[in-house]
């Protein structure tokens, strides 16, 4: 750990007291440790770690990769609301409003089980449909205060929103996001915003990221949602979000490689069209106020191939992901050759790959937030 570094993303008071602490400590005088005392700590290590382990056991690979991939989709919208993009669409774009509107539950969610998705997700995908009705060209102003207020009660003691293992975290970052995009001075939801920054805060790891698994040092998709609600939420005036939002996004500066692609842990060889273009859009809008993360970004999106065909069937999230890329980097032309493609990718029915986790809730908005 670099302490300096630390040190110089604290307010100054803190970081004073910090060091007048280690200033005591070091005037101590030193004693000698008890025998044996390395191997006690790190059997005890050990022993936590795998308790952790079990206690937030993974699913299958291929539902891990399936659900990454899905709500990584989400993160992705909320930023669309944010830049201002799709806020009207083609008439066919109306249904997908009304029929959001027309399937909220009496309580104010969405029902990802209803319509083909996994039910863990109901905060992610409330929070989803909520974004997506605000970018209708008519208003739903009684639905998107139901949801809003449905999302704040959903919040438990540790100021999370609900759900386990890998759900946890996409639902907490959207429906933080959600929040603070959706209801912007109003004072009865800042308690609840600053209980959700103060549980992003415990769960980000030493490095600057955020994972599944405690004592990870972070994935990519994960930190990158947890960027866009700290961003979100400091323009909102919360001050407490400005020091993991600077370790997240130099976290996410780490994880860029040479080539412009971005990988999903340090080290990971898989290149992902749609993680890249998140991780490009995060660095270029949630880092503007930070010297060569936006530039990093857009050599980032410059790594993105517009063309049909660059990966294979329907992918919501992986197109509009592309569409945010390159819209944020100055690259229109992209951006719309993008959004021609998954329109016509939904005229001709196809199917979207990760339907089956995000279901239709998943599909239909993120379909009415590409159109423009």
């Amino acid at each position: 750990m670099n302490l300096t570094t630390h040190l110089n993303e604290l307010a100054a008071p803190d970081a004073a007291a910090f060091r007048t602490l280690v200033g005591r400590l070091r005037a101590r005088p030193e004693r000698e440790p008890s025998a044996g005392l390395t191997e006690r700590i790190m059997a005890a290590v050990d022993a936590e770690r795998a308790r952790e382990r079990r206690r937030f056991r993974l699913p299958s690979p291929r539902w891990g990769i399936a659900a990454a991939a899905a709500l990584a989709a989400s993160l992705t919208l909320f930023s669309v609301y944010r830049s201002g993009t799709g806020s009207s669409g083609p008439a066919e774009q109306a249904d997908g409003y009304a029929w959001l509107a027309a399937n909220q539950e009496p309580d104010g969610t969405w029902s990802p089980a209803k319509h083909g998705g996994a039910e863990a997700y109901r905060p992610a995908l409330t929070a989803l449909s909520a974004l997506a009705l605000a970018r209708a060209p008519r208003g739903y102003a009684p639905q998107l205060q139901r949801a809003c207020d449905a999302l704040a009660a959903m919040q438990t003691a540790d100021g999370a929103f609900g759900g386990e293992g890998r759900a946890q975290l996409y639902n907490h970052a959207i429906t933080t996001y959600a929040l603070a995009a959706l209801n912007r001075g109003q004072p009865a939801l800042r308690p609840v915003l600053a209980r959700a920054l103060g549980f992003i805060r415990t769960r980000q790891t030493a490095e600057g990221g955020w994972d599944y698994e405690p004592r990870s040092e972070g994935n990519a998709a994960v930190t990158a949602w947890q960027v866009r609600a700290l961003a979100c939420a400091e323009e909102q005036g919360f001050k407490e979000a400005q020091v993991p939002l600077r370790k997240g996004l130099r976290w996410l500066r780490s994880v860029a490689r040479d080539d412009g692609s971005v990988a999903y842990h340090r080290g990971s060889p898989t290149r992902s069209e749609g993680l890249t273009a998140l991780a490009a859009y995060a660095l270029i809008t949630a880092g503007k106020e930070f010297s060569g993360l936006p530039e990093l970004g857009r050599r980032v999106a410059g790594s993105l191939s517009a063309a049909a065909g660059t990966d294979r069937g329907a992918d919501c999230y992986r197109d509009y992901a592309k569409v945010l890329a390159f819209e944020s980097a100055g690259a229109g032309p992209q951006a719309a050759a993008v959004r021609r493609q998954m329109l016509q990718r939904q005229a001709a029915g196809s199917r979207d790959q990760w339907e089956t986790v995000g279901g239709k809730l998943y599909t239909t908005a993120l379909t009415a937030l590409a159109a423009r």
